[in-house]
């Protein structure tokens, strides 16, 4: 069992706590907050979504599951998302291990939510750009495209690359887009259009920053 309970996580989500993995640096391990959990987050719920299967509040089990279909279906290209290295059992419960990302300079990246309020530059617009492209390439589904589930790693002095760290599956209650590759690609095309607005509401000086943004968070 690997032990995280004498580390600090790099990084704190809505639903998770990011450790660097105690026997390989390059590696990440996600595991649940202990307020997140399908129990408290199931007995937290109202109305209908109470009755709703214990294993569908679980963010460990949903990110394993499209894991295991992106290998399932073979030959993805990581530029933009973390390779995953499987399960481990932690001392704060299962842990989801996949690859870590840091600047050139060592510094962990910041996520786009993070980054986009200090306004648009030439060398963001582009990973961008690059990212959407990968999408449509790749069909890769995601449950939503949001700002601080997206980092955007420096490559370079002016070079970022996007890359996605949450969210990572397909929502729909029957998987149409896993079976047919024009319902794929409708929905990452609405996926995207809700993004590009994401992003729009972040930028400096947009009207109502601040309900804006707490939009953009959701």
């Amino acid at each position: 069992m690997l032990s995280l309970q004498d580390l600090e996580p790099f990084a704190v989500g809505g639903t998770r706590r990011c450790y660097i993995h105690p026997d390989d640096e390059m590696r990440c391990v996600k595991v649940l907050r202990p307020d997140r959990t399908p129990e408290v987050r199931r007995a937290g719920a109202r109305g209908w979504r109470r009755l709703k299967r214990l294993k569908s509040f679980d963010d460990q089990r949903k990110e394993y599951l499209a894991y295991r279909h992106l290998r399932r279906r073979g030959q993805l290209d990581y530029t933009h998302v973390p390779r995953f290295y499987g399960k481990v059992d932690t001392d704060q419960g299962v842990g989801i291990v996949t690859a870590l990302f840091r600047n050139w300079d060592g510094r962990f990246p910041e996520n786009l939510e993070e980054l986009v309020p200090s306004g648009m530059t030439e060398a963001l617009e582009r990973a961008i750009s690059e990212f959407k492209d990968w999408l449509r390439r790749e069909l890769f589904l995601t449950r939503d495209l949001l700002p601080h589930n997206i980092i955007a790693v420096a490559d370079g002095p002016e070079r970022f690359r996007l890359v996605i760290v949450d969210g990572i599956g397909n929502s729909e209650f029957l998987p149409l887009s896993h079976w047919f590759k024009f319902c794929a690609r409708a929905k990452i095309e609405r996926k995207i259009r809700k993004f590009d607005h994401r992003i729009r509401i972040l930028l400096p000086g947009q009207p109502g920053d601040d309900a804006a943004r707490s939009d953009a968070s959701a």
